[in-house]
């Protein structure tokens, strides 16, 4: 008797409720977000849509601090903290990936407590798009690979 598999990758018929696509496989979402529909039947957010959130989160946040340092205040780093958080933001930190000293604004407080190991905002972004499309690349690659064994298959008259 065979022991059904189990996988993230194809368990499942699912459908996102945000950009509403239907019939979407495991792997479209986080394993996080299909554990928890699992558990809790909680509505699923595929990861284009996550990511497309991200992005804009990210496109806001800059929007807000080019705002406030355009019309920010002299003195006082808009939380009244004043000196303590003027002498820390007058530092320059150097990028890991890009080697360039840049302003503290620059960087996220994740990766500034990083220290040596710290990347800029557009060095991470840049990361994760080369990520997203090495994996997509990867997913094409293997799925060529399994097309072209199915054809072989055929021609030699293996396929049922």
């Amino acid at each position: 008797m065979s022991t059904p598999v189990v996988t993230d990758k194809w368990a499942g018929i699912f459908d996102c409720s945000v950009c509403r696509r239907k019939r979407l496989i495991g792997e479209e979402f986080s394993k996080k977000a299909l554990e928890r529909h699992r558990k809790t039947g909680g509505p699923l957010k595929c990861k284009k849509c996550t990511s497309d959130q991200q992005e804009k989160e990210r496109l806001e946040a800059e929007r807000k601090r080019a705002s406030s340092s355009i019309g920010g205040t002299s003195g006082v780093n808009g939380n009244g903290n004043g000196d303590k958080n003027d002498a820390k933001s007058s530092e320059q930190v150097t990028c890991a990936a890009c080697k360039k000293a840049l302003d503290p604004s620059k960087f996220k407080r994740n990766q500034l407590s990083k220290h040596a190991k710290a990347r800029c905002i557009s060095c991470v972004e840049e990361s994760v798009k080369k990520e997203e499309t090495q994996r997509q690349q990867s997913k094409d690659d293997k799925l060529a690979e399994l097309q072209k064994l199915i054809k072989e298959a055929e021609a030699k008259g293996d396929v049922m």
